[in-house]
């Protein structure tokens, strides 16, 4: 009789533990969800660590600049959505929340295009002076009551669904001891574009020294287009360059000029694409050489 007990215990173990420990999937969707141990638990992700490189196995480099343009279908996640959905928050929004739970610093931008971006004297101290960035004042006639109007001073501030393009710097290195191309970013800057006296404008807000907010990128969830699971960060995004994008400048002996500032219109997406294929071309050229 023990024997029968114990055999049957036995078999029915794997169900017992099965049924403790399972956890749907569709479980996410209950409201005690937290309690459960998630697979894919983005909150307490790491950020996946870069090759470790010594400066004297990088035979080439050099830095650049690109525009993310998050009107573009492949850049969306990184716009959308305009507020906080599901847990799921803009690429903007994220930042602005790094930012203001000290996970990461902010510094002004640059008032010449070839002072460094990240001085330290240039820190922004809190988001508070981040929302005031390009704050205007006006002051506008309001009507009280009929015949009667009284001066207002109206306050306009930037808003998050205005930043439609990051630009980010990066450096494209060759690393001989691996044999392979390689690009790590250095720092993103928000471009905020909004309409002013019936004019179209764009204004750099501030950088981000991206080695910085890596870890904090890591954790925060990022919409997949291919299908709904949370499975990638905005570090993801941007490590593995699942964004589309074109440069805008590269370090030269012109004091780093940006390609608008010697070709417009088509000469400049054509220059852009020159700078593409030389910096891929180079991966070759080192190997022929």
């Amino acid at each position: 009789m023990k024997a029968i007990i114990k055999i049957t215990f036995l078999l029915m173990l794997p169900v017992l533990l099965n049924a403790q420990d399972a956890v749907r999937f569709t479980d996410k969707y209950s409201p005690y969800y937290d309690a459960h141990e998630q697979e894919n638990d983005l909150a307490n992700r790491r950020n996946m660590k870069y090759h470790f490189v010594r400066d004297a196995d990088v035979l080439w480099q050099i830095e650049t600049w690109e525009i993310i343009d998050l009107r573009e279908k492949m850049n969306l996640p990184l716009y959308y959505p305009t507020d906080t959905l599901h847990g799921r928050k803009s690429f903007i929004n994220a930042i602005m929340s790094g930012i203001e739970n000290n996970h990461f610093t902010a510094f002004r931008v640059p008032l010449s295009n070839n002072e460094f971006e990240f001085d330290p004297e240039n820190i922004i101290l809190n988001t508070d002076e981040i929302r005031d960035i390009g704050k205007r004042e006006e002051i506008t006639p309001i009507t009280i009551r009929p015949g009667v109007e009284r001066d207002s001073l109206i306050t306009t501030r930037w808003r998050p669904e205005e930043i439609k393009q990051i630009l980010i710097k990066e450096v494209w290195y060759f690393d001989k001891k691996n044999s392979k191309l390689r690009s790590e970013i250095i720092g993103i800057c928000p471009i905020r574009e909004y309409t002013y006296n019936n004019m179209l404008r764009r204004e750099r807000m501030f950088w981000i020294y991206y080695p910085d907010a890596r870890s904090y990128l890591a954790t925060v969830p990022v919409f997949n287009l291919i299908d709904n699971k949370a499975s990638n960060s905005f570090d993801d995004v941007f490590v593995y360059r699942h964004f589309s994008s074109y440069f805008v400048q590269e370090a030269n002996v012109y004091n780093d000029r940006m390609i608008t500032d010697y070709v417009i219109g088509r000469e400049a997406q054509l220059e852009s694409e020159r700078i593409k294929a030389e910096i891929f071309d180079k991966e070759q050229d080192l190997w022929e050489n």
